[in-house]
C-alpha cells in the first residue's frame, strides 16, 4: 500500500470556523476523515501533516521523501511567495499537486500568484474538499501511467497492451464502471475488449454517438451528462457519464471509451492520464506494426 502525505499549510487548522462563507464549514478533521476514506478505495494510506510555520511544511517533505511515492500539499498563503517551500518540492523529485480550497484565480490578485504552480504536477483550485479528492486522482493516474509504460516496455504482444491497458484502467478507478477499447476498422469502430455490463454497440460507424465522434473529430470528449448529449448512444441506464480518448499518432488506431454510474465523473486529471495512456499505447503500436 503506498503512502500519501496530504500537507496541509497555515490557518488551515482554523478550518469550519475561519471565513466559512470563502473556505466551507467542515473542519481539518472532518476534512482529513473524508479524504482517508477516499484514498483507502484506491489502496492508499495517508499521512496527515499541518503547520503554521513554513520550515515545518520543509522538514515534513524532506522527513517522507524516500517513504512516499508522492504529495498532496495545500500550501496556504506560502503558495505565494514561499521560494524555500518551492525549492524543497523540486529538491524531493516526486510527483507533487498542489491544492486549494478556494479558488485563488477569483480572490486578491496577490492570490493568483503561485511560485510552487511549476514544480507541482498538477494545481487543483476552488473544489472544496473536492480539490484533495480530484488531487489524489491526478497521483493514482501518473502512477498508472508510469507502471503502463514499463509493462509497454516489456514488449508483450499488441492484443495482451489492449488488455493491459483496460484491467489497470478498471483497477485503479472505481468511478470507471465500463472501460473499453475500440479499434478502427475500415469505416467502424469495433469493440476489441471490455470490463463492464455487456454492451450492445460492438460495432459503430465512425461519426456515429459518442465514440464515433470521437474518432472522427479526432479529438477527446467528455459528457458530464450523456442524457443532455443528443450523440449519446444508450448502453445503460446507469451510465451518467463518458469521455472517449482517441488513440492517435500519424493515424488513429482506435480509443479508449469509459463510462461512469456518477454524473460528471470525469475532469482534466482523467483527460490528462487518459491522453498519456493512449499516446503510450499509439507509439507502441506504431513501433510495432
Amino acid at each position: 500500500m503506498k503512502k500519501l502525505p496530504i500537507v496541509h499549510g497555515p490557518n488551515l487548522n482554523l478550518l469550519g470556523e475561519r471565513e466559512p462563507e470563502i473556505y466551507g464549514s467542515m473542519t481539518l478533521e472532518e476534512l482529513n476523515a473524508a479524504i482517508s476514506v477516499f484514498a483507502k478505495l484506491r489502496n492508499l494510506e495517508t499521512i496527515f501533516f499541518q503547520s503554521n510555520h513554513e520550515g515545518g511544511l520543509i522538514d515534513c517533505l524532506h522527513e517522507h521523501r524516500r517513504k512516499v511515492a508522492g504529495v498532496v500539499i495545500n500550501p496556504g498563503a506560502f503558495t505565494h511567495y514561499s521560494y524555500a517551500l518551492r525549492d524543497a518540492i523540486s529538491s524531493i523529485q516526486l510527483p507533487v499537486v498542489e491544492v486549494h480550497l478556494s479558488d485563488i484565480h477569483q480572490r486578491e490578485a496577490f492570490r493568483k500568484i503561485s511560485v510552487i504552480k511549476e514544480v507541482c504536477l498538477a494545481q487543483i483550485t476552488g473544489l472544496g474538499k473536492d480539490s484533495y479528492l480530484q488531487a489524489i486522482e491526478w497521483l493514482v493516474g501518473h502512477w498508472l501511467t508510469a507502471e503502463f509504460k514499463k509493462y509497454l516496455a516489456t514488449k508483450p504482444s499488441i492484443d495482451e497492451a489492449y488488455r493491459t491497458c483496460v484491467k489497470l484502467l478498471k483497477r485503479d478507478f472505481p468511478k470507471y464502471d465500463w472501460v473499453g477499447i475500440y479499434l478502427v476498422d475500415g469505416n467502424d469502430l469495433v469493440l476489441h475488449n471490455f470490463i463492464g455490463a455487456p454492451s450492445p454497440h460492438t460495432r459503430i460507424p465512425i461519426g456515429q454517438g459518442i465514440c464515433g465522434a470521437a474518432v472522427a473529430e479526432a479529438q477527446t470528449i467528455i459528457v458530464p451528462d450523456v442524457n443532455a448529449d443528443p450523440r449519446y448512444l444508450a448502453c445503460s441506464i446507469e451510465t451518467k457519464s463518458e469521455i472517449v480518448v482517441p488513440i492517435q499518432a500519424q493515424k488513429i488506431f482506435g480509443e479508449i471509451d469509459i463510462d461512469s454510474h456518477t454524473a460528471n465523473a470525469f475532469h482534466s486529471g482523467d483527460q490528462a492520464m487518459l491522453g498519456k495512456m493512449a499516446c503510450a499505447l499509439a507509439d507502441y503500436l506504431t513501433d510495432m506494426i
